[in-house]
């Protein structure tokens, strides 16, 4: 019993010590918001806009935000849907665009009436940004690019991209991010799969990205777009191990030292969910094999004993069968003295 109560409390301090072990497989407070702006689209959503940069030493999978508004009575006025970071495989001191929107009715009145209240911060929290040791493919290559807006009023950024490298891409998308002339984001876009959908090596292909959601001519000047970076991502191939990162490539007009827009507080979760789902799983995992294996060895104690038991009462069935057989001989059957010097009396006794 002893050896059984020890066993089961060295294997739960065992499973929580393996569970509480500090984990690297997210890292959310690496992710920093650099610079972000807002503004009503034409569908009347409330959207942010912004640029974050992995300021961690590995490469991060997939990012997930989310978001909440103050208004400048303090009070949080709206909450966004989860927005993915705009990249797959975020490398170390690489940035990226994401775009975050906010249904008017999720917010504390409804509609967008609390813009009236006037917005003080919009607040981030990073819920999955999982550590990972895939990148992309670094050989798609910007050529050229140039940027403009067309007669409805829209601004476009285009150009070339060439294969430098020795494998064929697949399911090339260019992903664009717009700052205005203190270098805050203002829009950001992405191209679908450009054509061809497959890049030999030394091949070239064209692109154009538009700005999301902003006419330059209804805009206000601190919505103008004065320039903008470029990111090349591929779906295929994915590669493995560590590599400089594929370095956004900005636009001919260089934005200023980007300024934080109004209080880019970067609230990041502390413990993401996967790691307490992790935690809870091994937790679990860990009581149902403990009580798995005293069960297993309390059913084997008890198949002893009834085996024990059987034993003992099959001798014990024999010891009587015998008894009777002696007492038969002995004191009924006329031959009894030539009975008890026989080899069945002497073993007997």
């Amino acid at each position: 019993m002893r050896k059984n109560r020890f066993f089961f409390v060295f294997f739960m301090l065992a499973s929580l010590g393996l569970a509480l072990v500090p984990q690297v497989s997210s890292q959310p407070e690496n992710i920093k918001v650099l610079t972000y702006s807002w503004y009503v689209d034409s569908f009347g959503g409330f959207d942010v806009v912004g640029e974050v940069q992995n300021i961690g030493s590995n490469t991060i999978d997939t990012v997930v935000m989310s978001g909440t508004v103050y208004t400048s009575d303090g009070e949080p006025s709206a909450y966004s849907y989860p927005c993915f970071v705009w990249v797959k495989y975020l490398q170390p001191q690489q940035k990226a665009p994401f775009y975050m929107q906010f249904d008017p009715q999720n917010s504390r009145t409804g509609d967008l009436s609390w813009l009236s209240l006037g917005i003080d911060r919009v607040e981030f929290t990073v819920t999955h940004a999982n550590v990972t040791s895939k990148r992309q493919y670094p050989d798609l290559i910007i050529e050229s690019s140039s940027g403009g807006v067309d007669r409805e009023g829209a601004y476009w950024a285009s150009g070339t991209i060439k294969n430098v490298g020795s494998q064929t891409a697949t399911n090339i998308r260019v992903v664009g991010t717009f700052f205005n002339a203190s270098g805050i984001v203002v829009a950001v876009g992405y191209t679908d799969p450009l054509s061809p959908t497959s890049l030999t090596p030394s091949g070239v292909t064209s692109f154009r990205v538009g700005a999301f959601d902003l006419n330059q001519s209804e805009v206000s000047p601190d919505k103008k777009i004065y320039s903008y970076s470029l990111l090349v991502q591929a779906e295929e191939p994915v590669l493995s191990g560590t590599d400089s990162p594929s370095t956004p490539t900005p636009s001919g007009s260089t934005p200023s030292s980007p300024t934080q827009s109004p209080d880019s507080n970067n609230k990041n979760s502390i413990a993401s969910e996967t790691q307490i789902v992790a935690v809870i799983v091994l937790v679990i995992f860990g009581l149902a094999v403990a009580l798995l294996l005293l069960r297993r060895r309390s059913s084997r104690t008890k198949v002893q004993m009834i085996k024990s038991r059987k034993s003992q009462t099959r001798k014990k069935q024999r010891y009587v069968r015998f008894k009777s057989l002696l007492h038969f001989r002995l004191y009924i059957c006329p031959l009894s003295r030539s009975l008890s010097q026989s080899p069945l009396h002497a073993s007997a006794r």
